[in-house]
């Protein structure tokens, strides 16, 4: 992975922005003497600007190399059989795309850390990476991308979620299902005529059956939620507190 190598020029940046006074001053250059002895470990009595700032780099490393352990846990959720997808080549595309940008996975992490507070990793990744796909469409399969994530529950019963991601087009079968329901519902409810809307359910509920059994779950276990990914960050399938 290359998370880890971008600590460096990550705090480099934070040193050059410190750097980048438009009118320095004699005070300003002993200022930056003082904070390159910190960040090389040399001992004194640097100035209370300069501890700020070496302080600001220390924390910028801790945050960096917290980053680098979440990216770690989300390619390790990838390589996992809680996280399946149709098309291997999602897996390494995700994982490359942790790795060039992890700036952006980390983006999507802190929006639902602060959304859902407590969130579990499997959860956390179950709204994540999808967002990952979409906002990277391009890198992936021009074909409708359908992946699974497993949750294990507290009283030890698997459930989980398949999303669904339309093609590179827009086009989404599952999506095209529900749409058409919806205005045969319409009709049927003027009509009286309900025979298009139950051989409609009909085909969903074989398309969503032929899913849950390509993806390993199984009849007695809970059955898995359908989510489009248009609705992801609903995360509809975690418990919401009492209130």
């Amino acid at each position: 992975m290359t998370s880890i190598s971008a600590t460096q020029p990550a705090a480099l940046l934070i040193l050059q922005q410190a750097n980048a006074q438009p009118a320095e001053t004699d005070e300003d250059k002993d200022k930056k003497a003082d904070l390159v002895q910190v960040a090389n470990g040399i001992t004194g009595e640097p100035a209370e600007e300069t501890l700020k700032a070496a302080f600001a780099v220390s924390l910028a490393f801790m945050e960096l190399d917290a980053k680098g352990e979440l990216a770690a846990e989300a390619v390790a959720f990838i390589d996992s059989d809680r996280f399946k997808v149709t098309d291997p080549t999602v897996k390494d595309t995700l994982k490359q795309l942790i790795s060039e940008k992890g700036w952006e996975f980390m983006q999507l992490v802190k929006q639902q850390q602060e959304a859902h507070g407590g969130i579990s990793r499997e959860n956390l990744f179950a709204i994540v990476l999808p967002q990952m796909i979409v906002k990277n469409r391009d890198r992936f399969t021009e074909d409708e991308i359908e992946l699974s994530v497993k949750f294990e529950n507290k009283n030890g019963s698997v459930g989980g979620i398949i999303v669904l991601i339309p093609d590179s087009e827009g086009n989404s079968t599952y999506r095209d299902l529900q749409e058409t329901i919806e205005r045969e519902e319409i009709l049927a409810d003027k009509t009286g005529d309900r025979t298009a809307v139950s051989e409609l359910y009909n085909e969903l509920g074989s398309y969503l059956g032929a899913w849950s059994k390509a993806f390993g779950f199984k009849p007695d276990e809970p059955s898995p939620m359908f989510v489009d990914v248009k609705d992801i960050l609903l995360a509809a399938w975690i418990p919401k507190p009492a209130s």
